[in-house]
């Protein structure tokens, strides 16, 4: 503690003038001696110095006390009976120790009765802070500096002690230890959950790699995600979300014990770090018993919340490991653990290690694209089995794939982590969609809507719809000539994002909705009853084999009863023979579009395909 003072602004100052102290003090005795002997002698050696020397030593602030070789009080100056509460008188011919520790520091008689100064170690400067109590009871810090006054024996030796009462430094320098440690676990804990932040993670995991360059020690990472936590948000509160955070963090850190660190790294992810674990086995088990523990449902208020979660997997060796690729790893394991059907367990793989690389290649190479107009624009024509004709067009986002050739590209993308790409290539759809229609429009005289794609990415989109409707009126269309389709499968009248507001809201500027791929498996026919659509379109996997299954007939033709009864127009994709066609005109279906009509066309042989089909129609 002493050295730590020496650091306090002041301190230095204070040393140099207790050393002067010390000296002036020892000047004083020793002037003492010289005054007596020439009295005795009746001349004066000293002259006025000594009275100078007594007033100096008198009124200084600093406490001063001359001891024998054995310790015992001599002399004490008033500031001596200040600090400590002890006159003068009181103190005389006793030890300190007697009298001015506190109990838990007291020595024994026989300590005190056989203390004897040693000289090797109590030396001119010799500094040292000990805890006293005053004579009220009262701690306090005590700093003292010691002189030595050799005599001509070691018996006539003094000690002098400068005692200075430096309880307030002490104070705020515990003051400024206690900030510290505060500021630190500040810094290195997340402030909801108490455990460690991304900071600490990666200064503990450097650490372990440091300390494991032998290639003796492993390191196990265990990723965990919870799953649809947006939707605990959503329909319980804030609150809820972090009391469900907190009771993550109390089981990861109740399962993983002594043998790592829990650390949550943003939002609801968190990563526990198993120091040097057994084996697979044990990294399993431990993650068998985090999503166990958490299936057990958290009482929010008077409500019980039920969370799962998903679980990345790394073990690896601490040599040959780094804090970054640790992490990476865990992270590709977790994503495959919620693409294999969540509230899974997915270990790390180099084969899963490349894929990741792979697909990472991919989408720089997609961003490159989407930064320069590197994708393409395809039309579908939508053909009106009672008029005949082709009414509009699907305009849908095409892009080269590097292996794969002309692909979908929404269909590579998650919505959940790329809900930025899915903006950009539906927006590219539907101005590119708007604009070359319009053109074919200008060329046919023919008033063509345009349908066009989009998912959850888009209508989240703060001012998407303002923007879609600008796009309208520049291309020179009515909000009602914009049909939106919307995959059945996003459409969820019971889930809070499940974009059902979301119709009602298009419905509003005027646009026209369709239910797209009905009947894919992923949505019901009870939700069109809660839908404001206007279209529902049937999935090419309905269509498909129309012609041999009598169950399919049957299916199609009750979707198609259903919705006529409800209002809606209905719409086929995939359509792909002349007998298909037929039949659902025959069932009550009023548009087509697949490869009877025309596969997906650029914009240059949509024009071409235009006017060759309107010939051929009108031929027939």
């Amino acid at each position: 503690m002493a050295e730590f003072l020496g650091n306090v602004p002041g301190q230095h100052l204070l040393f140099v003038l207790g050393i002067a102290s010390a000296l002036i003090a020892a000047s004083y005795f020793c002037g003492r001696r010289r005054v007596s002997n020439s009295v005795s002698s009746g001349v004066s050696g000293f002259g006025n110095d000594a009275a100078i020397l007594q007033l100096v030593v008198e009124h200084a602030h600093e406490g001063l006390v001359m001891q024998d070789i054995y310790g015992r009080i001599e002399w004490t100056n008033p500031a001596y009976s200040r600090i400590t509460g002890y006159s003068a008188e009181e103190v005389r011919g006793r030890r300190p120790q007697e009298f001015i520790l506190p109990p838990a520091n007291q020595l024994s008689a026989e300590e005190v009765e056989t203390f004897r100064y040693d000289l090797t170690r109590f030396r001119s400067g010799t500094e040292e802070l000990i805890l006293n109590r005053r004579k009220d009871g009262e701690l306090f810090w005590n700093q003292l500096t010691f002189a030595v006054v050799e005599g001509k024996t070691l018996e006539d030796t003094k000690i002098i002690l400068i005692c200075r009462d430096v309880t307030s430094q002490v104070e705020h320098v515990k003051e400024l230890e206690n900030a510290r440690t505060r500021l630190k676990q500040q810094a290195e804990h997340d402030d909801l959950t108490g455990v460690a932040n991304r900071s600490k993670l990666n200064s503990y995991l450097m650490e372990r790699i440091a300390e494991g360059v032998d290639g003796s020690a492993r390191i196990g990472i265990i990723h965990f995600d919870l799953d649809h936590f947006k939707d605990i948000n959503d329909s319980h509160g804030h609150s809820a979300g972090d009391t469900v955070l907190r009771h993550v963090a109390m089981v990861m850190s109740r399962v993983l014990g002594n043998r790592g660190l829990v650390a949550r790294i943003g939002g609801d992810e968190f990563v526990a770090v198993v120091s040097d674990p057994q084996g697979p086995e044990e990294m399993e088990d431990l993650g068998t018993r985090i999503l166990e523990g958490l299936a057990k449902p958290v009482r929010v208020d008077r409500h019980e919340v039920r969370v799962a979660g998903s679980v990345g997997l790394v073990l690896a060796d601490a040599a040959t490991a780094s804090a970054s690729e640790l992490i990476n790893c865990a992270d590709i394991a977790l994503y495959a653990a919620k693409r294999s059907g969540r509230s899974q367990i997915s270990w790390y793989t180099d084969a899963l290690g490349a894929a990741h690389r792979h697909r990472r290649m991919i989408l720089a190479q997609l961003d490159e694209d989407l930064e320069n107009d590197g994708l393409s624009l395809m039309l579908i024509p939508q053909y009106d089995l009672e008029s005949r004709r082709i009414i509009g067009y699907e305009a849908a986002a095409c892009w080269l794939h590097p292996s794969e050739g002309l692909v979908d590209p929404v269909s590579l993308l998650s919505a959940q982590d790329d809900a930025r790409r899915i903006t950009q290539i539906e927006r590219f759809a539907l101005r590119e969609g708007l604009c070359e229609v319009k053109r074919l429009r200008e060329v046919s005289n023919s008033a063509y809507f345009v349908s066009v794609n989009l998912s959850g990415a888009s209508l989240k989109e703060a001012g998407f719809l303002v923007q879609l409707r600008q796009a309208a009126c520049e291309a020179g269309f009515k909000t009602s000539d914009i049909v939106v389709e919307l995959d059945e499968k996003i459409i969820r009248f019971d889930e809070p994002d499940g974009l059902a507001g979301s119709v009602d809201l298009l419905k509003e500027i005027g646009c026209r909705v369709a239910l797209d791929k009905f009947g894919s498996g992923h949505g019901g026919a009870g939700q069109l009853i809660y839908l404001n659509a206007d279209q529902l379109k049937l999935c090419p996997m309905l269509v498909a084999g129309l012609e041999e299954s009598n169950e399919k007939r049957q299916l199609v033709q009750s979707i198609i009863r259903l919705a006529g009864n409800l209002g809606l127009t209905i719409s086929a994709a995939g359509v792909d023979t002349a007998r298909q066609v037929d039949m659902l005109r025959q069932f009550g279906c009023t548009m087509v579009q697949g490869k009877v009509i025309a596969d997906p066309l650029s914009a240059h042989e949509a024009e071409i395909h235009m006017r060759e089909f309107e010939l051929l129609e009108h031929q027939a």
